[in-house]
């Protein structure tokens, strides 16, 4: 028992490390847009230029299903991490739009496999009794990038020194290969490894309950949080503040409440409580850009980092709540999709709708769905809560 528990917390610590580095890829990327302003790039091509990431990512999500049964987790993971090093790497040195969107395009695809690839691995491994509190460090990892290397990009990319900008991020995703290398093996309940077994169908997955709320959550958790992130810091931008005045006070808030209260999230209602914290990011939202000067800036990203540390632990345990083992990663990979979904569509609205109607309106605008969209979330999640308390009584 105790190599078992010996064998877990080694799996879970290099899992999050990788979660760290992917997610420090996507924290210096939230300065692309101010980057290409910078170089006279257009609000809608920057959207495109956003969008073709994610776009491409989530092509990667259902191959990234298929990579990960067939090649194994710890390959997939490997292969396609080095990837995305290989295709970051150019874009220091080209200016030309069609090269860019190429090799942010291919990029997304290997990450969005390499994503679909942890996100198994942990959805598997992670035990069901452990699964809120291991989500809320896992979801440190996701945000701590913020902490740490978005001022270092920050600094980089205000500075002009664009070089060292792109080396930074095709140097987290390369520092993945070294991380995971002594990845363990992952352990079913079965006792077998992660290799390939006989897996769920794409069929089953509809019939599952909660299926259909759970993709709308996935979206417009990221549609809300992806306009939040990578479109405010463009904002302040042309406000004249740094990003890190917002940035960093959520990230630290949302980092100190998922240490300080992890073991909440074993216990809270994670079904009837997304909703509303959805719907508190949107109503945040509609109001920063309003904000009077840099002090509400800190006090909206302190606000922020609040309900961004509730949900986002949250958003990550509701997938293997949903999917049973046998089709976590074909269910993982669905919501993923999802999520990539919002992040592909925020851009397209956030970087169009900012040259039609004023950046600040939309990102208002955005907040405002955000808000009524959460709220019928929460009203969703009640519904399914009611249909399954006779089928409860019933067995």
């Amino acid at each position: 028992m105790s190599g078992e528990s010996a064998s877990y917390r080694k799996s879970f610590r290099i899992s999050m490390a990788v979660i760290f580095l992917t997610q420090a890829f996507l924290a210096v990327f939230m300065l692309y847009p101010s980057v290409l302003r910078d170089q006279g790039f257009s609000l809608g091509l920057s959207g495109w230029l956003m969008s073709i990431f994610n776009i491409c990512s989530t092509l990667g999500r259902p191959l990234g299903a298929m990579t990960t049964e067939r090649l194994g987790i710890r390959t997939t993971l490997l292969w396609t991490s080095g990837l995305v090093a290989v295709f970051t790497l150019p874009l220091a040195f080209t200016e030309n739009p069609l090269l860019l969107l190429s090799f942010r395009g291919i990029g997304g695809v290997f990450w969005g496999i390499s994503m679909v690839a942890i996100s198994s691995y942990q959805g598997i491994s992670i035990p069901a009794d452990r699964r809120g509190s291991a989500y809320a460090w896992i979801a440190v990892a996701y945000v701590f990038p913020q902490v740490t290397l978005f001022p270092l990009a920050d600094w980089f990319a205000s500075s002009g020194m664009l070089t060292a900008y792109f080396l930074l991020a095709a140097a987290v995703e390369a520092v993945i290969v070294v991380v995971a290398l002594p990845l363990p093996p992952v352990r079913r309940a079965d006792g077998e490894n992660d290799g390939p077994k006989e897996w769920g169908k794409w069929s089953e997955l509809p019939s599952l309950p909660g299926f259909r709320a759970v993709l709308a959550t996935m979206f417009l958790f990221a549609f809300v949080n992806a306009s939040t992130l990578q479109f405010l810091p463009a904002f302040l931008a042309a406000r004249g503040f740094p990003a890190s005045v917002f940035i960093v006070p959520n990230a630290l808030t949302a980092v100190a409440l998922r240490l300080v209260a992890y073991r909440i999230m074993d216990r809270i209602d994670r079904k009837g409580t997304i909703g509303i914290v959805i719907a508190v990011m949107g109503f945040i939202l509609a109001f920063l850009p309003f904000a009077p000067g840099r002090g509400w800036y800190v006090v909206g990203g302190l606000f922020y980092g609040i309900v961004m540390g509730m949900s986002f632990p949250i958003v990550l345990a509701l997938m293997p709540d949903i999917f049973p083992g046998h089709l976590r990663p074909k269910g993982i990979s669905l919501c993923l999709f999802a999520i990539d979904l919002g992040f592909i569509l925020s851009p397209f609205f956030l970087g169009y709708g900012g040259q039609l109607f004023g950046l600040g309106n939309t990102l208002s605008v955005t907040g405002v769905l955000g808000l009524l969209g959460g709220s019928l979330l929460h009203m969703a999640w009640k519904a399914k809560k009611k249909e399954a308390a006779p089928r409860a009584d019933a067995s």
